[in-house]
């Protein structure tokens, strides 16, 4: 018992560190602007107090800017519903910046009761997993979601409709849908990771890609609402890719930690 509610005190202080590091930054994207000022000739961005035009309403127009075709207007509905889509993406950017402190506290949690060779295997795919969230959502915002939104809205020009579209229903489908693709390009991480760990074998990935296949249909029908099942495949195609590239690195790194060990053995 005196180990269990030692473990659940430790988790206590980490989650409340991560929590403190999430509203700090909450706080500051809520309370301030990025304002240019030119200084010695270069334009440098600095913190402005703004709690209306703050750096997460500055995010979500540049959203709106690159994403939704340009005779699209977007509404608010209700009084609240832009006060509600600027804290959606106030929580957005905190947690994007917060994440390192996050993870840190996960790491330091988990640490004690892993052997060393697992630690060294998370290690080192810390800073891989990272990259490909950040690859995923950034090539989600830049290159899919305006074409997937022309889409949609293209159906509306057809019919003669004057595009409009509520301002919360764009934030949740727009945050929604950048978090699922960051968090679809973590399959090659996370399998690379299990066969590191011993725990799945490099040719299982190999042997069930049928499964991959369905499996990244049902995802991407969960987590990109559309029509016609564009938006599904939008998202199920880079996951299929995603789980073949997985599976060679897997098997490589697999192929790489046998020679290891047999040197050693040696």
């Amino acid at each position: 018992m005196d180990i269990i509610q030692k473990n659940i005190d430790e988790l206590r202080v980490r989650a409340v560190r991560a929590l403190i590091a999430f509203f700090v930054f909450f706080l500051i994207f809520f309370t301030f602007k990025v304002e240019y000022y030119r200084i010695l000739g270069m334009r440098i961005p600095l913190l402005y107090p703004d709690p209306y035009d703050n750096a997460g309403a500055q995010f979500l127009k540049l959203s709106e800017y690159h994403v939704l075709p340009k005779n699209v207007e977007l509404i608010a509905l209700k009084p609240t519903d832009a006060m509600v889509a600027d804290i959606y993406s106030v929580m957005f950017l905190a947690l994007l910046f917060s994440m390192p402190f996050i993870v840190i506290e996960i790491g330091k949690f988990v640490a004690p009761g892993l052997k060393r060779r697992e630690l060294q295997a998370i290690k080192s795919l810390g800073i891989p997993a990272a990259i490909l969230f950040a690859i995923g959502s950034l090539f989600g915002f830049w290159y899919v979601f305006p074409v997937l939104f022309r889409i949609f809205f293209y159906f509306d020009f057809a019919v003669g409709s004057s595009p409009t579209m509520g301002i919360a229903n764009y934030t949740s489908f727009f945050f929604m849908y950048i978090a699922s693709f960051g968090l679809s390009f973590e399959m090659p991480v996370i399998m690379v990771g299990l066969t590191k760990l011993k725990i799945v074998p490099a040719s299982f990935w190999l042997r069930n890609w049928r499964y991959a296949v369905v499996g990244s249909l049902i995802f991407g029908l969960i987590f990109s609402p559309g029509v016609l099942g564009v938006s599904m495949m939008i998202m199920a195609l880079p996951m299929m890719a995603l789980y073949v590239l997985g599976a060679f690195i897997a098997k490589r790194v697999e192929k790489s930690d046998e020679g290891v060990y047999s040197v050693a053995a040696d």
